[in-house]
């Protein structure tokens, strides 16, 4: 018998579909036929299996950092720390004075207008040059105090060591303040001082006081009596606002004289009582003139040699 290409293929698919319906029974079928071989428990299995998992995922698991505890922030006071200082190099010149000390005529010393003083500066040598009598205290500036404007140093002196200075000066003649500067000046004519420069003078400082106004002045003239010698006689001074009089005795054979009278303006006479002749200071019309004295000064040539047996009147 032959066969057809389509009776093969309807034999093949029904074997096909036979087989495959063999396949479910063969499942069911297999635990039955196995009853003599140990079962495992399925329950013991998945546990297992379930216990696997967790140690491998713990295992396998990635380390958690812990996160930090939540703290309430402190408040924190900063402190600024100093700022460092550079300490500069020491500074040094050649020459170079410090003042230590007024010897005398301390600041503010008062003196008397015009009265002659000697200002004494005890001064050291801060330099690195030994200072020679040729080194010249000189004036620099303000009030120069007398005709004086420099001085040599007494000797040599070296750095460190110290030297007192002299100057002679004289305090002026108006009542005030009064302050002189002075420095040092080497062979080369260069002034220094004292200071972190050296360019600080010292000084000398005084106060002049007011002068004492004289109360008294003083009045001098000749006695031109009309004979070969003067007679004893008494000297008349009367105050011409107030009519005070002030009486000097002079005695035979004076010829000149001097008194001391306060100051005002007077009329001038004597009276000589032997004689009775009267001598004044006067005008040439004969009447007495009258002059000014003036406290501390001289009125020269009050000279009494208009003579009358009468007495004088008065002028202005």
């Amino acid at each position: 018998m032959k066969l057809t290409t389509n009776k093969l293929i309807i034999i093949f698919g029904t074997l096909a579909l036979c087989v495959l319906a063999l396949i479910p029974i063969s499942v069911f079928a297999m635990p039955l036929l196995q009853k003599d071989t140990a079962q495992p428990d399925p329950q013991a299995t998945v546990d297992a299996m379930v216990t696997q998992t967790v140690i491998a995922l713990t295992l396998n698991a990635p380390t958690q950092t812990p996160l930090p505890p939540t703290t309430t922030p402190v408040p924190v006071t900063v402190t600024p720390s100093p700022t460092p200082t550079n300490t500069p190099a020491p500074v040094t010149y050649c020459d170079w004075m410090s003042f230590v000390k007024d010897v005398t005529i301390a600041d503010g010393t008062v003196l008397d207008p015009g009265e002659t003083f000697t200002k004494i500066w005890r001064i050291k040598n801060r330099g690195t040059c030994t200072w020679t009598p040729d080194y010249m205290l000189v004036f620099s500036g303000g009030e120069q105090m007398g005709g004086t404007t420099a001085v040599r140093l007494p000797g040599y002196v070296a750095p460190g060591q110290t030297v007192d200075v002299a100057v002679t000066m004289t305090a002026p003649s108006a009542a005030g303040s009064y302050r002189g500067y002075w420095m040092l000046r080497n062979t080369s004519g260069t002034l220094f001082g004292s200071g972190d420069k050296a360019n600080i003078p010292v000084y000398v400082d005084i106060k002049v006081k007011k002068r004492d106004v004289p109360t008294h002045g003083t009045v001098g003239g000749n006695l031109c009596y009309p004979s070969e010698f003067n007679p004893p006689m008494t000297l008349y001074f009367e105050n011409a606002h107030t009519g005070e009089r002030f009486q000097f005795a002079i005695a035979e054979r004076q010829y000149i004289y001097e008194v001391l009278l306060p100051a005002g303006r007077y009329y001038a006479y004597a009276w000589a009582p032997g004689y009775n002749l009267e001598g004044a200071y006067t005008h040439e019309n004969g009447l007495m003139k009258s002059f000014f004295v003036e406290g501390g000064l001289t009125t020269p040539f009050i000279n009494l040699c208009d003579w009358s047996p009468y007495p004088h009147a008065k002028g202005e």
